[in-house]
């Protein structure tokens, strides 16, 4: 696979192909949600159905703020590599875990 240099090109377009990994997971995501409610709809009750719904609703917001936060720490990651600081990268992945 080519690797993608974010520093080279046109940014919208890098940016794009950076970020499509990301709004696929949350299509994944928002999918399965409905998948769940559709069956759920099918074979129980009205209470069951808004149980399932809070609950996609709050794994959706689970999987946004893990998302968010691996994406700032790799970014405090690379630039940390970037600057050839190893103790400091070392650190920011030790806080991490």
């Amino acid at each position: 696979m080519k690797e993608l240099d974010l520093t080279k090109g046109s940014v919208p377009k890098v940016l794009l192909r950076f970020a499509i990994p990301y709004l696929l997971a949350n299509v994944l995501q928002a999918l399965y949600g409905g998948a769940d409610l559709f069956v759920v709809g099918r074979f129980d009750d009205a209470a069951s159905v808004a149980g399932v719904s809070i609950g996609s609703q709050v794994m959706q917001t689970v999987t946004g703020i893990i998302l968010g936060l691996t994406t700032g720490i790799t970014v405090l990651i690379g630039i940390a590599t970037g600057a050839r600081n190893d103790r400091e990268a070392a650190s920011i992945i030790g806080s991490s875990v």
